[in-house]
């Protein structure tokens, strides 16, 4: 059964979904289970063998998969959200990666036999990181916006940039180019940069009219982004070796920031491509290692992955960061994270397979150290990053805080007492009158429209992770309710019942959305703001040691729950329909509910 290719190819596709889905339910890097699931379907149980399954088709294969990975990084690129950080990035993307081809290379003469051209090809395939890798482990932490900012466009530019350094040195030093000139090696480079950025802006440059006029169809505009995507790296690719990367980053970068025209289908749609690119490719290629290239010499890889982790990341942000603004912290921060991940993997698989075919020495050696630093970089920062970032307070150990839409009477009565019982909230409102009185009252308060395009560069949602969508417009809920279930998932965004009428079209709610509704059918916006005006008020009642009764007799027959809050910070929140929110309380359990006005 598991010879059959259909079985092979759909196997992966699933086990890419499932164990994604896995990693994210467990709370940890996703990127740990999908290279456990490679190395056990691999080399341990031989169930998938990638090179016969896809033959010589692999290695492009991978290639555009992560150029397409490259496009989507892209495409969240938004040129404001660096800021006053643009020296450090180019620093990081440049002088850092030169720091850290020094130190690998350094550390791979000292601790193996191979020769030194070697040694330099394989300090240059160590410098990479990527999105592959970076990406879910800031989903994860969802650390402060300035060092989640600068490491998501470092991890994108530095798999092009890396790729480049990777070939150059390939070129230069192992196939009979030893006496290359400086000339010649700027040649190379200037033909990948144009490759890159000018195929890649003119590819752009086309696309950017037929979305803006309107002549890709709705249905089609997915579609249409991928294509240009492909179109831009086969086009650079063709020009010069591994430009591709670069020129499909560039696409999604102009794209993104083009104001005039749209571009959220696209993203979408790229969204899931590159979440399953990701998994597909993780076990892909951890799964072709055989048993022979998973015996690593252990002591030449532990110190290269000492000399990178201690001293070549250090060492690069404390030069690429020197009379930046950035606090200690995020200094601190931004040199514990730095794993290697899919274009390492290629690249070294690519060119140790060149390099075996002409019979140069220790070219074996490359892809067993390789995927050895991807494992315990991956394993040290996936497991380091997030204790690490709540330490620094760089990212809030639970993301339970929740952003309230709208600040008048019952958002605010609301959001206090969320507040007063030790809950993260932040208001967001289009009244300037409210966003004054909430300023006033010592909240986190946030004045725009939070359905804009580019709020997330504005709106800063470090700790928050629920949306309760609270405004008299109960379509402008569902709005906001459909919008965030992207960011907090459809489990996390909830709006109030709509309100009651009597005639005229009724307001589609959040549930129909993916997301939810609060309390119970009754409490509308109106009965809430009633009940309040009324003498009503959120109030909060603290779970006795040791507890006893039932919450009914601890709340009052003629009160309301709303949410629990528990010791360890969790927040329950009543849904529409729920009948369970007091069920299991324990000592110090906070609840909140409205009493009768």
């Amino acid at each position: 059964m598991f010879e059959d290719p259909i079985v092979q190819l759909g196997g992966i596709a699933v086990l890419a979904f499932a164990v994604t889905w896995f990693g994210d339910r467990i709370r940890v890097p996703v990127i740990l289970p999908l290279l456990v699931t490679g190395f056990l379907v691999g080399p341990v149980f031989g169930l998938v063998n990638p090179d016969d399954l896809i033959g010589d088709l692999l290695t492009p294969a991978v290639s555009i998969a992560v150029g397409l990975i490259l496009f989507e990084g892209g495409l969240s690129l938004k040129v404001r959200e660096m800021a006053g950080q643009q020296r450090v990035l180019w620093l990081l993307v440049t002088v850092g990666m030169l720091i850290t081809w020094a130190v690998g290379a350094a550390t791979v003469m000292a601790f193996t036999d191979l020769r030194p051209g070697l040694a330099v090809l394989l300090g240059s395939i160590l410098v990479v990181s990527g999105p592959t890798v970076v990406g879910p482990l800031l989903a994860h932490v969802r650390p402060r916006r300035s060092v989640g900012s600068i490491l998501k466009w470092e991890s994108i530019f530095i798999d092009p940039v890396g790729a480049l350094v990777a070939v150059l040195a390939f070129e230069v030093f192992l196939v009979g180019r030893v006496g290359a000139t400086p000339l010649e090696v700027f040649s190379q480079v200037a033909q990948f940069l144009f490759a890159g950025v000018a195929v890649g802006g003119v590819v752009a440059a086309g696309a950017i009219p037929a979305l803006r006029r309107h002549w890709v169809p709705e249905h089609l505009l997915s579609l249409f982004g991928i294509s240009v995507a492909l179109l831009a790296f086969i086009v650079a690719d063709s020009i010069a070796a591994e430009s591709g990367l670069l020129s499909t980053t560039v696409v999604g970068l102009i794209l993104a920031n083009h104001k005039t025209i749209r571009t959220e289908q696209i993203v979408q749609f790229s969204e899931v491509v590159r979440v399953l690119l990701i998994g597909v490719l993780f076990i892909v290629l951890s799964a072709r290692l055989t048993a022979d290239e998973l015996r690593v010499d252990l002591g030449a890889a532990a110190a290269i992955v000492a000399a990178l982790v201690l001293v070549a990341r250090p060492l690069a942000v404390a030069v690429s960061t020197w009379r930046s603004k950035l606090s200690w912290q995020e200094r601190v921060l931004l040199a514990a994270v730095a794993p290697r991940g899919i274009v390492a993997a290629s690249i070294a698989s690519v060119f140790a397979l060149e390099l075996q075919h002409a019979g140069i020495a220790g070219a074996e050696e490359l892809i067993p150290l390789v995927f050895a630093v991807i494992v315990a970089t991956v394993t040290i920062y996936g497991l380091g990053m997030g204790p690490l970032a709540r330490w620094l307070k760089l990212a809030e150990r639970h993301q339970e805080g929740v952003l309230v839409l709208g600040a008048g009477r019952v958002e605010r009565a609301i959001a206090d007492a969320l507040a007063d019982a030790g809950v993260e909230v932040v208001l967001a409102t289009t009244n300037r009158d409210d966003y004054y009185d909430a300023v006033a009252a010592g909240r986190r308060t946030y004045f725009g429209n939070i359905l804009a395009r580019d709020v997330d560069l504005e709106l800063d949602l470090s700790g928050i992770g629920r949306l309760l969508a609270l405004t008299p417009n109960d379509d402008v809920n569902t709005l906001a309710a459909s919008r965030y279930a992207a960011t907090f998932g459809g489990g996390s965004t909830f709006q109030l019942v709509p309100r009651r009428r009597d005639g005229g079209v009724a307001s589609i709610p959040a549930s129909e959305f993916g997301g939810k509704l609060l309390f119970g059918s009754e409490w509308d916006y109106n009965a809430v703001l009633d009940s309040l005006e009324n003498g009503g008020e959120v109030a909060k009642t603290t779970v006795p040691e040791p507890a006893g009764g039932d919450g009914v007799d601890l709340v009052g027959a003629g009160a309301t729950p709303l949410f629990v809050v528990k010791p360890d910070g969790k927040v329950v929140i009543a849904e529409h329909g729920s009948t369970g929110l007091l069920d299991g309380l324990i000592p110090g359990d906070v609840i909140l509910s409205l009493s009768e006005g």
